[in-house]
């Protein structure tokens, strides 16, 4: 449809106005890309992105389409349809990706000394909102991870009620008196490693507990338009008085038709008006202007608008198009290739996964399954009923190849993966990909396991990576291998997780950061960490998990895990990850720390 009539108003309403002529005395600066005309870099500048990009960055200060922060007019009309696509009570437009998105939320109905039920899988964007900017007081919930490092969902022992009423009225005894002592839950709708999270069984277990449920749904956002997904579209569920609030926040920018840092969030709770606990959409609108911008790049809007409309029109059909993409692919790997799989089950109904047709895979949930009760997935106290492998991502175990070096030779043949650790590379389907990509994928996945059982010299398969003289690919991989295994790599990952090594909060997160910002720090060498109150956020990026909060204790646990990572960055430099928290690039590494009481302010 070419015809710009049929466009929806915000968009329709911005392309007309870029159009014009017009002479602008406001912002921004570069009035349509003028400025830029005035070097030949600009021009070139203008040039490659297009002219569009310029003439339609508009100013806050046209009557023509006004104020987004507003929610009015054609802004208002943009975010209701997305409302109504996704079947929300309210829907808003944020540029800061989901990040934002997650902050906006939980400012909004967090203060100071307000329980939290906090799953340990959360962004840092979530932990910075809630605890080292609201103050919130956590009740965090164990996951697991597997051998391969794959992020796990929820275990069965703590999502029991009684334990968690129990476990609020320890931290709070006035707040475990109350019939819902928890203001609010955070929770992943769907990890990053892709396991769909059984929204209607989470709310049946523990929805009584809590005002509101965050579901953050940043690595989600296509659940409405696929039946097999239909327990994780919480917004479609009908709900009652006696259910919490929900909340859910969407990257649309990840498998969705956003530009990049688009997201929306979204809150349904209708069935609350009028109850003590409702979240007043006027305080929800205080927190989302404490954390935008007032001049945004209105294409971006545009893009958030024209994603809702797709959806509208033809979602349930292009998602079923992406998930048999994404069956087919699984299934081509299985066939094809000898070690390297997706993250399936090996035999579904006394047959090969990849036996059994599409239709037939994507109409049955056996198939994707997480039951503690298999072994084939490594999680042996994930929770009953309660999870789903996401059929749009493709999750591929490497093992004996390196998954980072898998990405970087993948990457040297122009295929970007989403993500990559020690074990798994992670690929997201989406509707519009073609048999041409997944062709491409597959024939150098094969690619490089002939050259792994060849042991091709490594200055041949990855000349740019830094390697031992004369070493082959086998030989590197092995090296790799026997390195993780001797340090337990896949021990320590999980004891990250594991509720009974969780680290002691001593003080509030908000503490922490204040004490941080106010000089009660103290430079510690990595090394000499443990037993101090860390007074940042410690993770590895990505996926953002955060290991270690402020606040909380640096134990044996934590300090040995991140004490490997250093070790990982001297023996493989090319594939160490960024770690937040950790300084000293240059130097050795150390960390900030609660300054001991003796040593003064």
């Amino acid at each position: 449809m070419n015809d710009p009539h049929h466009l929806p108003p915000f968009t329709k309403a911005l392309l007309d106005f870029a159009k014009e002529a017009r002479d602008d005395f406001c912002t921004p600066g570069h009035h349509s890309g003028a400025l830029f005309e005035e070097i030949p870099e600009g021009r070139a500048f203008v040039s490659a992105l297009g002219e569009g990009a310029f003439t339609a960055d508009i100013s806050d200060s046209s009557s023509v389409i006004g104020d987004p922060s507003s929610h009015e007019g054609v802004s208002g009309e943009a975010e209701a349809l997305a409302a109504s696509v996704y079947g929300s009570d309210r829907c808003f437009f944020v540029l800061g990706g989901t990040s934002a998105s997650n902050r906006i939320a939980i400012s909004a109905l967090v203060s100071e000394g307000d329980l939290i039920l906090f799953d340990r899988n959360n962004h840092k964007s979530a932990s910075q909102a809630a605890l080292a900017a609201a103050g919130g007081l956590p009740v965090y919930l164990a996951s697991e991870r597997n051998e391969s490092g794959i992020i796990g969902g929820l275990t069965e022992e703590t999502l029991d009620p009684v334990r968690l009423r129990k476990k609020a009225a320890r931290l709070s005894p006035a707040a475990g008196k109350k019939q819902r002592p928890y203001r609010l839950a955070c929770l992943q709708l769907s990890t990053y490693d892709g396991l769909f999270l059984n929204a209607r069984e989470l709310l049946r277990r523990i929805g009584s507990l809590c005002d509101y449920i965050l579901f953050d749904g940043a690595w989600a956002g296509y659940e409405n338009f696929l039946p097999l997904l239909q327990d994780s579209a919480v917004l479609t569920f009908p709900l009652t008085k006696n259910d919490p609030g929900i909340l859910v926040t969407q990257s649309v920018h990840k498998q969705l038709a956003g530009f990049s840092m688009t997201s929306q969030l979204h809150k349904k709770d209708s069935h609350l008006r009028g109850m003590a606990r409702y979240l007043e959409d006027d305080v929800l609108q205080a927190a989302f202007l404490m954390h935008i911008s007032t001049s945004p790049y209105y294409p971006l809007l545009a893009g958030l608008e024209m994603n809702a409309y797709l959806h509208q029109k033809r979602g349930k059909e292009l998602w079923q198009e992406a998930a048999i993409t994404a069956t087919e692919l699984k299934r081509s790997i299985l066939k094809r290739c000898r070690f390297l799989r997706p993250f399936t089950a090996p035999t579904v109904r006394a047959a090969s996964w990849e036996a059994h047709p599409a239709e037939e895979i994507l109409s049955d949930p056996a198939f994707f399954a997480i039951s503690p009760k298999d072994t084939w997935h490594g999680f042996s106290h994930i929770a009953e009923s309660l999870y789903l492998t996401d059929p749009c991502k493709v999750l591929l175990v490497t093992d004996p190849l390196p998954a980072p070096l898998l990405s970087h030779f993948l990457e040297s043949r122009h295929v970007t993966v989403e993500k990559s650790d020690f074990h798994t590379l992670l690929f997201l389907i989406e509707p519009g990909d073609t048999k041409e990509k997944q062709e491409h994928l597959l024939s150098l996945l094969q690619e490089c396991e002939a050259a792994y059982e060849a042991n091709t010299p490594m200055s041949v398969f990855a000349p740019h990576l830094t390697c031992r003289k004369g070493e082959g690919l086998k030989d590197f991989s092995l090296r790799y291998q026997d390195f993780l295994c001797r340090e337990e790599a896949a021990r320590l990952t999980q004891a990250l997780f594991d509720e009974d090594h969780f680290p002691k909060a001593m003080i509030t997160g908000k503490k922490a950061h204040q004490a941080f910002l106010k000089g009660a720090r103290e430079r510690v060498p990595l090394p000499k960490a443990k037993g101090r109150v860390s007074l940042e956020m410690i993770l590895p990026y990505p996926p953002g998990i955060t290991v270690l909060e402020p606040g909380e204790v640096w134990t044996d646990e934590v300090l040995s895990y991140f004490l490997f990572l250093q070790k990982y960055k001297s023996a493989f430099p090319d594939f160490s990850p960024e770690i937040l928290g950790v300084h000293g690039k240059e130097t050795e590494p150390y960390v900030w720390v609660l300054k001991n009481q003796k040593e003064g302010s």
